[in-house]
């Protein structure tokens, strides 16, 4: 997943895309990108570490990074 001149950011769409969109659907897709990724505008973007980490089964890694609490209604 990680090759020369990859994005580090990914869209949803292209999440979707490395992980399988037949296994990751649009929702899934928000709801990791809400609290694994980060809004630049309207956009929501999902660090390539987060889209390996899941890919690879390493979940246990993502909760055990620092960030902001998560935000929600």
């Amino acid at each position: 997943m990680n090759a020369p001149g990859r994005a580090r950011l990914l869209t949803v769409a292209e999440l979707r895309e490395a992980l399988g969109p037949d296994k990751v659907g649009r929702d899934l897709a928000y709801a990791i990108a809400r609290r694994y990724g980060v809004r630049l505008g309207r956009r929501l973007l999902v660090p390539l570490r987060v889209a390996e980490a899941i890919a690879e089964g390493r979940m246990e890694e993502l909760e055990k990074t620092p960030g902001p609490p998560p935000r929600g209604r």
